[in-house]
């Protein structure tokens, strides 16, 4: 879903307080707001951006030396993001010309980079899209079990340096689990399915906690 940075102002409105008969009067503007008229967001007034676009370049040229012995090599596909992030949401990289055929109202829609993770705005967008995909055409009304396989530390830098043998360690992952959940039911014919998803960020997060 996209962002609403620059909401809709409808009209304005004043209420003023006073906490007792000598105190000063303050008055607070009140704004009211449609949220349901589409408000394009502007990516670059948030903080994110504003570190991308000014610290990319700087962290491309130390990466191998302060970076590439923990989390790998800068991966050539890397700019390719950081750029089409940049653009994203940006009208002068293209738009849509989006029209109400009863209304006539009209507005343009700036092209979206339709990136994973980087893009906080795609990938929420991703997020709902795919969620609202599994509960539609996938998941049906009948009880769900999360299981989570962690890699062994010791092997976890053939994946750092590999990230293909990620979706063989699903495979491999589905495979065992498969033929247990089959083991464990009484009936032949039963045919498990699942939702597998990688998640590669742990280790990261609970260092920045700390």
């Amino acid at each position: 879903m996209r962002q609403m940075a620059y909401p809709l102002l409808l009209s304005f409105s004043q209420r003023c307080y006073t906490f007792s008969p000598n105190a000063p009067v303050v008055c607070i503007d009140l704004v009211t707001y449609d949220l349901d008229v589409y408000q394009p967001r502007n990516p670059k007034a948030s903080a994110y951006y504003k570190c991308v676009e000014n610290h990319f370049e700087e962290q491309e040229q130390m990466w191998d030396d302060m970076y590439a012995s923990r989390y790998g090599f800068w991966r050539t596909y890397i700019m390719t993001v950081i750029y089409k992030y940049l653009d994203c949401g940006d009208l002068p990289f293209g738009f849509a010309r989006v029209r109400c055929e009863k209304c006539g109202h009209e507005y343009l829609l700036a092209f979206s980079c339709k990136r994973r993770q980087f893009c906080p705005s795609c990938h929420q967008k991703r997020v709902v899209e795919y969620g609202e995909w599994l509960l539609t055409n996938v998941l049906k009304d009948v009880s769900h079990r999360q299981w989570v396989f962690s890699i062994p530390k010791r092997l976890r830098i053939y994946f750092l340096y590999d990230r293909k043998l990620l979706a063989k360690l699903s495979i491999c992952g589905w495979k065992v689990l498969s033929a247990y959940l089959k083991s464990a039911v009484p009936y032949d014919d039963a045919v498990p399915g699942a939702s597998i998803a990688v998640q590669k960020s742990s280790a990261l997060l609970k260092k920045l906690k700390s």
